[in-house]
């Protein structure tokens, strides 16, 4: 298979990606052309009973836990069913908002499953696009032969169905994955033909590495950035300095927003300015905050050379282009501004440490190479062996990180449990009882709220008519887990007292 672009977009039971499970997945793949190579793809994740769902999110898109039940595959199997669509040589993988929100889902769910979360990003000749900044950046520096709506608050609305409704793109139904996968591509479509250049010179400059050469660090060169941070009515771009880097992650750029003067920068000392930069939002008021942003080039950003901004699109961003050439022409006679930077962000603020290894996808670092081989052994096990048999010599497993032994049982215990020993099995009930009762993320769905939401929109007399066997089916599924997993371990503590 040549080079093709994979766009798919996933329908989830909530929004936190470390403990948030993946209902629904689309994809459908195209050439370069954005002309279909592949009919479409729509597979579902069966849930597991350590985890309950946002009501919420099961009324935005209509998906129940059962219905993952009857149509889905178990986790793993999911897992890997999307991990080899997305490794296919030469996949650019693309969505709509996808790098922020939906990549995050498949990479944690690859790493609950004992893959590399980040291998199919890069591996293969692969790579990731997420077109939301080519819409935003378009709508600012190209706005001609598109609709552009605002929101209620006056500022750009870049939701989908507004997108799509204001230039006449048929979406069927918001919040069905495939659905929005069509409205994607179809408004990409219409940027590709009305305005080729700023099309090509993203899909060009998508990588980290086809972005670096931009970056003049040593002269402070100017760049023009769109970005969500900088939504204003007026919209979503500027253009900026880049100043730093961050020690330890080469692949962000620190910059300035050239809108606003870069003294404080330059006057300020590394204790002050750490202040001001790490201060919590709502603590300063943003007259004493320095206009320093994050770029980071692994997550697509979107960024083009000064020249991209003309007149006319400086003049309805209300920028003035001499003005912030000027202000980078100023920093650029700092020679220690690197190294301020460099000390600023040395000793950034520490989190506590998440003992749940569910959850430490990013504060436990990368798998080391011994680690990697293990996990293929683990999956090549189950591959030839069958889970049954796999599992002993999957459990006697000799890793390095300390994450991978308790990965491993669950990984077994998730998909497999009829696989567990009678011990192993009433540990896994406890570990999900646990879970529904009182999970360890801040704000996830517990069993006590669940059945409060559901009963307050049932109960709302203005909850719709069609929305209520959804409701019903939700409490049916509470119903199950409390039969399945909390009765059952009311009789093991009964049986232990015994």
């Amino acid at each position: 298979m040549g080079a093709s672009i994979l766009w798919y977009d996933l329908e989830t039971f909530g929004l936190e990606p470390r403990h948030d499970r993946i209902a629904q997945f689309a994809g459908i793949r195209t050439n370069e052309a954005l002309e279909p190579v592949s009919d479409r793809l729509v597979l579902y994740n069966k849930i597991t009973y350590d985890y309950l769902p946002s009501p919420y999110a099961c009324r935005v898109h209509g998906i129940t836990p059962r219905e993952t039940l009857e149509k889905g595959i178990p986790e793993y199997e999911f897992a890997k069913a999307l991990r080899a669509e997305m490794m296919a040589p030469g996949t650019c993988v693309a969505g709509y908002n996808s790098v922020r929100f939906d990549d995050e889902f498949v990479r944690t769910l690859l790493y609950r499953n004992l893959f590399d979360p980040y291998e199919r990003e890069w591996a293969n000749g692969n790579s990731r696009w997420d077109v939301i900044d080519l819409f935003r950046a378009t709508r600012d520096l190209r706005p001609q032969g598109l609709s552009w709506p605002d929101g209620p608050d006056g500022k750009p609305d870049f939701r989908l169905t507004s997108l799509a409704a204001a230039n006449g793109v048929p979406l069927e139904s918001a919040h069905d994955a495939f659905h929005d996968i069509q409205a994607t591509l179809g408004l990409a479509r219409l940027v590709k033909k009305a305005q080729p250049k700023l099309y090509d010179w993203y899909w060009r400059h998508r990588t980290r590495d086809s972005l670096r050469p931009l970056v003049n660090l040593a002269a402070h060169e100017p760049l023009v950035h769109t970005s969500a941070v900088y939504t204003s009515q007026r919209g979503c771009t500027t253009i900026v300095a880049p100043v730093g880097m961050i020690p330890g992650r080469r692949d962000v750029i620190v910059a300035m927003d050239l809108r606003y003067d870069p003294s404080p920068l330059v006057d300020l000392g590394v204790d002050e300015i750490r202040r001001r930069v790490f201060a919590r939002k709502g603590s300063l008021p943003d007259t004493e905050r320095v206009p320093l942003v994050e770029i980071r080039l692994g997550r697509c950003p979107y960024l083009a050379p000064l020249r991209t901004m003309d007149q006319a699109a400086s003049e309805r961003l209300g920028i003035d282009i001499d003005q912030a050439r000027a202000r980078a022409e100023s920093l650029s006679r700092e020679p220690e501004l690197i190294q301020k930077l460099q000390s600023v962000y040395a000793q950034p603020p520490q989190e506590a440490v998440e003992p749940d290894p569910d959850y430490r996808i990013y504060s436990g670092g990368f798998f080391r190479d011994e680690d990697k081989d293990a996990m293929a052994a683990v999956h090549e096990s189950i591959a030839t062996l069958g889970p049954a048999e796999a599992r002993p010599h999957a459990y006697t497993m000799s890793f390095i990180d300390e994450r991978l032994p308790q990965l491993v049982r669950r990984l077994f215990a998730r998909n497999w449990p009829h696989t567990l020993s009678r011990a192993e099995s009433s540990r896994w009930r406890s570990f999900c009882a646990g879970r529904l009762l009182c999970p360890r993320i801040e704000g996830a769905t517990d069993l006590a709220g669940f059945t409060k939401i559901v009963e307050a929109m049932l109960a709302n007399l203005d909850t719709p008519a069609v929305d209520k066997p959804l409701l019903f089916e939700l409490l049916d599924y509470r119903s199950t887990l409390e039969r399945e997993i909390l009765s059952y371990e009311k009789k093991e503590d009964a049986r232990a007292k015994q």
